[in-house]
């Protein structure tokens, strides 16, 4: 029998329960990261339109947002309103009850929306790295960076910013389920995680369809999360083959879900349009040309997360060209070489880290332009994914703070607080400059390379407002024309020369001022060089039909009049077929080409008559 030990005599040891705040420390913290989000961007839940896309595609649709019920919004959203460009459900949702709450031609509910959704994006930010890593200070250092980026200004300030938010926090959501799911035993437990988990992808895909690539994410979260968790050496080779193959088998549900969303929205946006804008490079021409702006691309998101400057919401570099310079393709080549270089070794030796490094690019991809050439570069398309390339540097800058070298960490400190400095001066000069269309677009032109849609977009401003606003019309239609042929002049400085094809909708808006000041024939010579240099602009198509048919009523020879009809016959039917591509026509359309027919057959007829006698 084994003799008990004897027990320790005199008091007993007193153990020093942990304070309010030091239990509920990561609590606290979530919340106090959120409230300062909130306080960062609270200007902007005052400011207005600024007339890009959020007036076209949101306030001019009040039958998908603007009716006296909600029940009638959702039925528009989700059974009659298709096809429409960008049919984001669960944001159109999210439009409709804010509507509902304040009104729908009330910017303050879309912006509040906005804005107490991104303070929940960044709260749930920490959550996941905390959950991921069991690492406070790495969450905390990194998410405070990722609090003051200044890329995340326009997806905030601009009410078109609702689908990259809504679609981050449920991706962000989704990963932390998976946390969960992957550090619990019980089976029942695991199935109402992963249940979880896909419910919040479906939920992110139909915020923004850029969360296509977003099962990838989650792949190397869970085959990385020993390694994140530092249960593995970072260095160690991957283990449990049959686990790793599991999680294959368990991506499947979310893979037909993207396939299937993939095939409706590109339908849709056919349908709409949207891939008709004039590219023409095929196979390996658009493989090069991919190759030539995609690395530059990366580059530019790289300056403007660590060292912001002149944020814009029209990036106008790098783009597509018929002939890349030698320097860019030696650099594009090199890029792409040290892109895969990195993520070999990163994969061989740190994959707590080569996770965010992959993470990084699956999130890219959709923003590649590989099928359909659109933006190469955005601040919100770096709105989700540049929350890993700052864990990478949050992790180089942990290593380098515990140096032995007082020298070193004093480097790396000052670094940290350029940083932040840097991008909180940017975040909030930039941010005053989305009050409305008018800062915004000036703040545009004033940049050092401006685009010719900065113009286009101050000049259309200008013009709708002029018709808002009877009393200052004249004020705001010469604005108008300042901007216009300042915009022309600025981008077609030599008239031996055609004008380049960026100019044509300033054209087209000279077109507008000079019809609205009578001058026909200038107004025609305008819409004509803005056809003739952007050939398929559905609106250009539709005003030539108008401006001919008003030329028509004038007082000139019969001859001339028949040739005005036809053009109008033919310049609306190529309206019909850019505009509607064989959708149905509502009626005030249907009436506008019934008229144009009708006054086509008229003067057909006289003309008979007339060859008659």
């Amino acid at each position: 029998m084994m003799p008990i030990p004897p027990q320790p005599t005199g008091p007993a040891p007193v153990v020093k329960e942990l304070g309010w705040a030091n239990r509920y420390r990561s609590l606290l913290t979530g919340v106090l990261l959120a409230v300062a989000a909130w306080l960062l961007h609270l200007p902007s839940v005052w400011y207005g339109f600024v007339y890009f896309d959020d007036v076209r595609i949101l306030r001019d649709h009040p039958e998908l947002y603007g009716q006296p019920q909600l029940t009638e919004n959702l039925k528009a959203i989700f059974v009659t309103g298709f096809p429409r460009e960008e049919p984001l459900l669960v944001r159109d949702v999210t439009w409709a009850i804010d509507s509902q709450l304040f009104g729908f031609g009330n910017p303050f509910g879309y912006h509040l929306g906005n804005v107490i959704l991104h303070g929940l994006v960044v709260a749930a930010m920490f959550a996941f790295l905390l959950g991921t890593t069991r690492r406070y200070g790495f969450a905390l250092g990194t998410t405070v960076a990722y609090l003051a980026l200044a890329v995340h200004t326009e997806p905030v300030a601009w009410i078109m910013g609702r689908k990259d938010i809504l679609s981050t926090l449920f991706m962000l959501l989704a990963l932390c389920a998976q946390t969960r799911r992957l550090a619990t035993p019980s089976l029942a437990a695991q199935c109402s995680w992963f249940a979880t988990t896909w419910l919040c992808f479906v939920v992110a895909l139909l915020s923004k369809i850029s969360a296509l690539t977003f099962p990838l994410v989650l792949f190397l979260h869970a085959a990385c999360l020993p390694y994140l968790q530092g249960d593995r050496s970072p260095e160690a080779p991957l283990a449990d083959w049959r686990r790793l193959v599991r999680e294959g088998w368990l991506l499947i549900p979310s893979l037909i879900v993207s396939g299937l969303v993939y095939v409706w929205y590109q339908r849709t946006l056919a349908q709409m349009g949207i891939f008709d804008r004039g590219y023409q490079a095929h196979g390996l021409a658009h493989l090069w040309n991919l190759m030539m702006f995609n690395p530059p691309a990366f580059w530019v998101y790289l300056k403007q997360i660590f060292l912001p400057t002149h944020n814009t919401v029209l990036y106008t570099w790098p783009l597509v060209a018929a002939a890349y310079p030698v320097w860019q393709i030696i650099a594009s080549l090199a890029t792409l070489a040290a892109l895969l270089g990195t993520g070999i070794w990163l994969f061989r030796f740190r994959k707590d880290l080569f996770f965010y490094y992959g993470a990084f690019l699956a999130l890219m991809i959709p923003f590649l332009n590989l099928i359909f050439m659109g933006i190469i570069v955005a601040d919100r398309y770096a709105y989700f994914s540049a929350f890993c390339l700052l864990a990478l540097a949050s992790a180089a800058a942990g290593h380098a703070l515990r140096h032995p070298q007082p020298a070193r960490r004093m480097v790396v400190l000052a670094a940290c607080l350029i940083f932040l400095g840097l991008n909180l001066f940017q975040k909030l000069s930039y941010q005053t400059a989305w009050r409305n269309a008018e800062t915004l677009w000036r703040y545009h032109i004033g940049l050092p390379s401006p685009s010719p849609t900065a113009f286009g977009n101050l000049a259309a401003y200008c013009y709708a407002a002029a018709q808002t606003d009877p009393a200052h019309a004249d004020v705001l239609l010469g604005k108008m024309a300042i901007v216009v042929d300042g915009g022309i002049a600025e981008f077609w400085s030599d008239r031996k020369q055609p004008p380049p094809s960026a100019t044509y909708f300033l054209f087209f808006l000279r077109a507008i001022l000079q019809e609205v000041n009578g001058d026909l024939n200038a107004a025609l010579t305008s819409l004509l060089t803005a056809d003739q240099i952007h050939p398929r602009f559905d609106s250009t198509k539709l005003n030539l039909a108008r401006l001919y048919r008003k030329l028509g009523k004038t007082d000139i020879a019969l001859p001339q009049r028949m040739t005005y009809a036809e053009g109008a016959r033919a310049q609306f039917a190529e309206y019909l077929t850019l505009a509607f591509r064989g959708r149905p026509l509502p009626p005030e359309v249907q009436q506008e080409r019934d008229a144009i027919q009708s006054e086509y057959a008229a003067l057909a007829s006289q003309l008979g008559a007339g060859a008659g006698r």
